[in-house]
């Protein structure tokens, strides 16, 4: 069943939050945090990397890993949020 725009707004504000709290976090480690599938992590990241709130770096290794960080700019929207309470 799709989720409401309300429901995605929500995801979204809390994957921001996460990625913020955490310095460097991988999409499975943000997958398991928010209790979604990767196809939907890529998805809000993408999201958010259009909005210029994250920067995705892959890392190298066995397996390789895509690291999400929150810019300057996702950072202050973060605690923008959660000083009123949207998060």
């Amino acid at each position: 069943m799709p989720i409401t725009l309300e429901e995605h707004v929500k995801l979204l504000f809390k994957a921001l939050q996460i990625i913020s709290e955490k310095e460097n976090i991988n999409l499975s480690e943000l997958a398991i945090a928010l209790g979604k599938n990767r196809p939907q992590i890529y998805t809000l990241v993408n999201t958010l990397e259009s909005l210029g709130l994250v920067t995705k770096e892959r890392v190298k290794g066995l397996p390789p890993k895509t690291i999400v960080k929150a810019t300057d700019k996702g950072k202050k929207l973060n605690q923008c949020l959660l000083e009123v309470g949207l998060i």
